[in-house]
């Protein structure tokens, strides 16, 4: 797989970067042409719905022995999936001309691409706010072979209300790489009506010409994370004093196949066989799978 090329060299934890900007999404549904025949998108049907503690993260995660990524940044309620060391000599932080710098966030190990983001410096919290850059591995064991792309444009619509802006970047949450197309989300952390819904997005693009193959409708994702499962794509969307839903995408075409409520907002997502797992806020769902 060839992606957009990006200077890198190699210095102690760190990287010196020119990361490839991308072109404004669309803040809209952009979907792409569907294709002759059938697609083999998952069905879910509810099996299980039990209460959580609210913040026992560690007792869900401790059931996935290959859950696909580790954070590097305090906050939140991961303990779970924190990680303790970079893999593969992946550097901590990015460094960009004019001398910014930009911290991990989280790693993503995948089947045909690992992946990184990064955001700015962590607060005196240790969190790190507003990942924006994803840098791409497509060869786990040469970090220097990495290319970074930056995905600021994404972070603010056109309706993002002035008053609001501090809350409304739409970070990266999350991305993965599937038979050669990359697939992000992003969404910001406040309530729809302070970018005017048009937050909580997926979309397709080529990695080779950075085009937008489809950006699905909006108010789909902010999950931790998505699955990409056979032709569809399972993410959710949720947030206090809003609905709370599980989508299921078309991975070819951007369309919502379904749209499954839920008790409340889904956080994390976890296919294990024909089972889904989800951590909702206050809800444990288990779903099969067909």
């Amino acid at each position: 797989m060839v992606f957009a090329a990006v200077l890198a060299t190699s210095l102690t934890g760190s990287f010196d970067v020119l990361p490839v900007p991308l072109a404004e999404p669309p803040f809209e549904a952009q979907y792409a042409p569907a294709r002759c025949g059938t697609y083999d998108i998952p069905e879910l049907r509810l099996l299980e719905s039990t209460p959580n503690g609210g913040s026992d993260y560690e007792d869900w995660f401790d059931r996935f022995e290959d859950w696909p990524s580790v954070t590097f940044h305090g906050g939140g309620n991961n303990d779970a999936i924190r990680g303790e060391w970079l893999p593969n000599e992946v550097p901590g932080f990015l460094r960009v001309p004019g001398n910014d710098e930009f911290d991990i966030y989280q790693f993503i190990y995948g089947d045909e691409a690992d992946l990184a983001m990064y955001g700015d410096p962590p607060n005196r919290y240790g969190v790190v706010l507003c990942p924006r850059l994803l840098a791409v591995y497509s060869d786990p064991t040469d970090p220097g072979s990495s290319s970074v792309l930056d995905f600021l444009t994404y972070a603010h619509g056109p309706d993002d209300v002035e008053e609001d802006l501090d809350f409304t970047f739409q970070q990266l949450r999350w991305a993965e790489v599937d038979d050669g197309t990359l697939y992000v989300s992003n969404a910001h952390r406040t309530y729809a009506e302070s970018s005017g819904g048009l937050n909580g997005f997926v979309t397709a693009i080529d990695p080779v010409t950075l085009e937008v193959l489809w950006r699905s409708e909006p108010l789909v994702s902010n999950s931790e994370n998505f699955v990409v499962l056979r032709d569809g794509i399972i993410t959710g969307y949720g947030f206090t004093g809003e609905d709370d839903y599980l989508y299921i995408l078309n991975r070819h075409t951007g369309n919502t196949v379904e749209r499954i409520p839920v008790p409340s907002a889904p956080e994390f997502l976890f296919a294990d066989g024909d089972r889904l797992y989800v951590r909702c806020y206050d809800t444990d769902l288990v779903f099969s799978i067909r």
